[in-house]
């Protein structure tokens, strides 16, 4: 009687189990989640702005950027032009550079590399890469939209591209359909994940660099290349993604040269492509500027540097814990992600898939810790690190209440220390969670 009145638990668990991983291999539901994803963000940026700032989403809706003086500094005095380009509480820190990038483009920089100082090009904004701006600009043109208003919506579509990969078949095939949906759920978590809803290139790059991976798995290694090329077009840092792209194509290459495949050579044309957007972008700065090394020469006077011992520094480690955003908590998480998971990620990737995203991660991480000024922007590169977030996949699927925990950290930093000292320009007085205080500008919305 008892056994009527009450199914048996364990078969309704198992129904329920298969119904829910039925559900999360329907391409309308993983569609309508990447969605979600995407809202639950803009909607956590709009929160933000009433209890940060006090301010709505749109704090001039019937204004849009522009400049009134086409030569004006980027780098200037605040507020800075284009006006109202921090309108959006999307829109903050470089979102100034790729939106001015879509209304003037580089028209302000000096025509000859000869006699210009490199203070000039930092000036002009080219210490930031100007295709996504450049791309934006036009298809604002087209669609008659204001210029941050595009960069957003492309944002947005490239995010939501992002959260369908991580869910693929290819994916599901490698790591199984649990894990698969907890490195969604790991990477839309992570502090700095709301960056895929800015305007920048963040969404743009993972799509592209995520994206060529599918099509490496799937043997098209030139569209594979002309995505990677693509990437490095948007973000200077997604070459580790092209490092990786062609180790992984020789060692593809050399396999199938030994078994005498007539198209062994496949994969190098696909490799021999991996660059192509950042050779693109210097000789296009030869033609509309007479100086190809521009961007080198606007980051040099923007004070890069590098710094390779802090990857083995106790030093740079114990006082990462204080720095203005945590970012040691971050990466030694990323380290922990991937060494508690790497021999069983090893089991699971063809060893030039694995090679592709271990190259990468490693590379970022190497230039992560040695390039950024202090520790800032540490978080922010972390997110192009896919080894740990397909790891944490495999915590979420093998020790649950581990992944929550960390689920809860990402949160409490997301809220309470990456997006405050974004939303506030890093103003310790609006956001009382940083650390030592390493860098801020002065906050102002007005035009």
């Amino acid at each position: 009687m008892t056994s009527a009145m009450f199914p048996d638990a364990r078969g309704v668990a198992r129904r329920t189990g298969a119904w829910l991983g039925d559900l999360a291999g329907q391409m309308p539901f993983r569609i309508g989640v990447a969605v979600a994803l995407v809202c639950l963000h803009l909607l956590v940026f709009d929160r933000a702005g009433h209890e940060r700032l006090g301010i709505p989403f749109n704090s001039h809706p019937g204004e849009q950027p522009y400049y009134s003086d086409p030569d004006v500094q980027s780098l200037g005095w605040h507020p800075r032009q284009p006006h109202y380009w921090s309108r959006l509480l999307v829109s903050r820190w470089d979102a100034q550079h790729y939106i001015g990038f879509a209304i003037r483009g580089i028209s302000s920089c000096p025509k000859d590399g000869r006699y210009a100082q490199d203070w000039q090009y930092m000036q002009c904004g080219v210490g930031w890469l100007p295709a996504y701006g450049l791309i934006g600009g036009q298809i604002a043109d087209i669609i008659h939209l204001p210029p941050d208003v595009t960069l957003l919506l492309m944002s947005c579509i490239c995010a939501v591209i992002v959260s369908l990969i991580w869910t693929s078949r290819t994916i599901v095939d490698r790591i199984g359909k649990p894990a698969a949906w907890g490195t969604l759920i790991a990477f839309n978590a992570y502090p700095s994940a709301f960056y895929l809803v800015t305007p920048y290139t963040e969404a743009a790059t993972f799509a592209l660099v995520l994206g060529a991976y599918i099509m490496m798995t799937r043997q098209h290694w030139v569209i594979a290349g002309l995505m990677i090329g693509a990437s490095t077009g948007l973000r200077v840092s997604a070459a580790a993604f092209s490092v990786g792209f062609g180790i992984a194509a020789l060692l593809v290459a050399w396999r199938r040269r030994k078994a005498k495949s007539a198209d062994w050579w496949h994969p190098i044309a696909g490799a021999a492509l991996a660059g192509w957007g950042l050779m693109a972008t210097f000789i296009w700065y030869k033609i509309a500027i007479n100086e190809p090394w521009a961007y080198l020469r606007a980051r040099h006077a923007f004070g890069d540097t590098r710094q390779w011992g802090r990857l083995f520094s106790l030093k740079f480690y114990v006082n990462g814990f204080t720095a203005q955003h945590a970012d040691t908590v971050m990466l030694l998480g990323v380290y922990a992600a991937i060494a508690l998971t790497f021999k069983e990620l090893l089991k699971k990737f063809p060893i030039e898939e694995l090679v592709y995203f271990g190259v990468a991660t490693g590379l970022t991480i190497v230039l992560g810790v040695a390039a950024v000024h202090e520790y800032w922007g540490l978080n922010r590169y972390l997110m192009a690190c896919p080894l740990a977030f397909l790891g944490l996949g495999l915590i979420a699927r093998r020790h649950f209440g581990l992944f929550v925990l960390w689920l809860l950290l990402c949160a409490g930093m997301y809220w309470h220390i990456e997006m405050c000292s974004y939303l506030a320009h890093g103003q310790p007085s609006i956001c009382p969670c940083l650390g030592k205080v390493e860098f801020y500008l002065p906050f102002d919305v007005r035009p």
